[in-house]
Order: structure tokens, then C-alpha cells, then sequence
């Protein structure tokens, strides 16, 4: 596979195909192996230090895009379906994306993120991605929620039952019985003030027990508001929870994030 055959696979927009091709590659193959290593942080700090003040990070996200090209072999080594790797490589896409919108031009700043899909820790698997890491109390699995999640309630469980497969087969099922854990705004208890009771959002909060919550994290700037440089009264009132959200905040209100443990093991949805 090509990088423009991997860059048309995972639907990364044409403009930036097209100069991903034209661009003459910069010379860091050790980086990049390493990028699909247990080493991935700081190999992504290093790429980041050397190139990411290039062409608003496409320097970068080409090496990251040659790591994926490495990667996709590693899956099939471990017997890991295209539509996986295709699915879980779409990040690049969708960050770049997310760049736009922020920025007004195409542009990539998700290094610092992206070494865990690249190094087979993190997958995306339905509606949600899943990473294998190292928690407080052991392995666990952590839920992560992609902006173009679709979070109603079957999705949500189609997503959990396929992730439940695929963590009994992958690594010889080590993650098999690690408990689902997940860390997000999505999980803030001051979300209840601000949505009905069929928000989806809330359902999908339901799902976790609340361990702890950081009132002072503010990552929902980007995920609700498209940017984390805006201040409170700046931000945009597009969606009845933006205008709310946004209400809530200038009245002296705190959003923050929660974390939480999933109630019920993916093994025992039916």
C-alpha cells in the first residue's frame, strides 16, 4: 500500500493528499519505527521538535502516515482486519479536520496523540476507541469518544459487544476481563443541568459509575466549542448546548470532566 492509497482508504481530505504526495519526505525513518514502538511518545516529541513548525504540522503527519503504512503490517501480523486498522487510521482524517475548523486551513497538531494508534494501543471499533493502557489499579481499558461518535444507545452497545470480541482474541485475551474506564466532559455531572433526561449524552453517562470528576479541566472548550483559545463570552451559540453551556459559564458554572468505570462488562451485554 501507498501513502496516497492509505490517504484515499481513510478518506483524508484532497487537498491534503495532494500535498502530502508532493512532498518530499523528510529523512527520520528511525523516528518513524519508532512511532509504532512502546517508544511512541517520545518519538512523536522528537518529530514534533524537528518538524512541527512545517506546513502547520503536514511534515509530520506525513511521517505519521508512513508509521501507519508500518503499522498496517503489524495488524496483519496480528491477524487484525483492514476494517479496523482502516477505521482506527480515519483519526488522521478527522484531526485534520478538526483542524480546519479551528484554524480556517488544513493543518495537523494531534502528534503528541496519535503514536497510540500507531503502536497497536488504541482501536477504533464501532461508534468508539479503545486503548490498552496501564490504570491506578492494573490494566484497563480506556473509552475514548471521537467527535464523530455516534452516541445513541445501540451504536453505543454494538460498539461494546465488538470491543468485547475483540479484546478475547487480541494479545492472547490479556485485556480480556480488564474493567472500561473512561475520562471525559461527556461524564460531568454538571452536564445533567444542562441537558433533558433523553439526551444521549446523559444515557451514555449512565453507563458509568462517577469515580472522581476535575472541575478545573477545561478540554470541553474544544470538544463543545471548536476551540480552546475562546473565552467564555466568545464562544459560538449554534446548538441549544452550546447556548446553554455557554450561560452556565458566564453565570460562574463549571463543566470540567468526570471519570468513571463502566457498570456492566461488555461480556454481559446480550
Amino acid at each position: 500500500m501507498t501513502l496516497f492509497e492509505l490517504c484515499r482508504a481513510i478518506d483524508m481530505p484532497q487537498p491534503v493528499t495532494e500535498r502530502l504526495s508532493g512532498m518530499q519526505r523528510p529523512a527520520c525513518d528511525d523516528i518513524v519505527r519508532r512511532l509504532c514502538t512502546a517508544d511512541y511518545p517520545a518519538a512523536a516529541q522528537q518529530l514534533a521538535d524537528r518538524f512541527g513548525s512545517e506546513q502547520h504540522g503536514l511534515v509530520v503527519l506525513a511521517a505519521m502516515l508512513e508509521g501507519a503504512l508500518l503499522a498496517h503490517r503489524r495488524y496483519r501480523e496480528c491477524s487484525i482486519g483492514d476494517d479496523i486498522f482502516f477505521d482506527t487510521m480515519r483519526c488522521f482524517s478527522r484531526f485534520v479536520r478538526e483542524y480546519r475548523r479551528t484554524y480556517g486551513e488544513y493543518g495537523f497538531d494531534r502528534w503528541w496523540w496519535t503514536g497510540r494508534q500507531l503502536s497497536l494501543r488504541l482501536f477504533r471499533l464501532g461508534a468508539l476507541e479503545y486503548e490498552c493502557a496501564q490504570g491506578e489499579r492494573g490494566e484497563e481499558i480506556s473509552v475514548h469518544i471521537p467527535s464523530d461518535a455516534d452516541l445513541g444507545a445501540d451504536s453505543v452497545q454494538r460498539s461494546l459487544r465488538r470491543a468485547d470480541d475483540f479484546f478475547a482474541r487480541f494479545e492472547g485475551g490479556r485485556y480480556r476481563l480488564a474493567p472500561y474506564v473512561c475520562s471525559s466532559w461527556l461524564l460531568s455531572p454538571a452536564l445533567r443541568q444542562l441537558l433533558g433526561p433523553q439526551s444521549r449524552i446523559l444515557r451514555f453517562q449512565a453507563l458509568f459509575a462517577l469515580v472522581r470528576t476535575d472541575e478545573g479541566d477545561e478540554s470541553y472548550k474544544q470538544w463543545l466549542f471548536g476551540d480552546t483559545r475562546l473565552r467564555p463570552q466568545d464562544f459560538p451559540e449554534d446548538t441549544s448546548l452550546q447556548r446553554s453551556a455557554k450561560a452556565f459559564i458566564l453565570a460562574g458554572g463549571s463543566i470540567g470532566e468526570g471519570f468513571g468505570v463502566l457498570r456492566r462488562h461488555p461480556s454481559q451485554i446480550q
